[in-house]
């Protein structure tokens, strides 16, 4: 299907290496945390990676009080569950917009990306999350270039 949707781009003369990619899913997320609700904007994007096939891009809320960092684990499998994929075999990118820290502030502006990964414990739980600070260009390569 790709292949075929790269094909006809191309014939049409349009810039694949700058086409923008849509989200499989786009849905709001909530939890219950320590008394508070909580909740998140996810984006799952496919990507072609063998290892880690989906992007899932979790934007965090001011309403949430504490980052979504504080409980990464907990929130990579909830949000695994709902949208049917592996938190294992995905990427987890948490984004923080200017709006997850001021009540009226734009999304748009400057963004702290972290990149987080998880491995299974013997147990069979999440480990704790492989973390690194991602580049805007990073995430456009995890998302195919998808808008953010």
């Amino acid at each position: 299907m790709r292949l075929a949707l790269v094909l006809i781009a191309c014939l049409l003369g349009a810039d694949v290496a700058n086409a923008q990619t849509q989200p499989l899913q786009d849905q709001e997320v909530s939890w219950r945390a320590y008394a508070a609700e909580r909740a998140a904007r996810v984006r799952v994007f496919e990507v072609d990676d063998e290892r880690r096939p989906h992007t899932i891009v979790v934007d965090d809320r001011v309403s949430n009080g504490a980052p979504i960092t504080d409980e990464a684990q907990f929130v990579a499998d909830l949000v695994g569950r709902e949208v049917g994929v592996d938190p294992t075999a995905a990427t987890f990118v948490f984004r923080f917009t200017p709006s997850a820290f001021a009540d009226g502030a734009q999304e748009r502006g400057k963004t702290l990306l972290l990149r987080a990964t998880f491995r299974r414990t013997q147990s069979g739980g999440l480990g704790s999350p492989n973390w690194r600070v991602l580049t805007r260009d990073g995430l456009d390569e995890l998302t195919d270039r998808a808008s953010l």
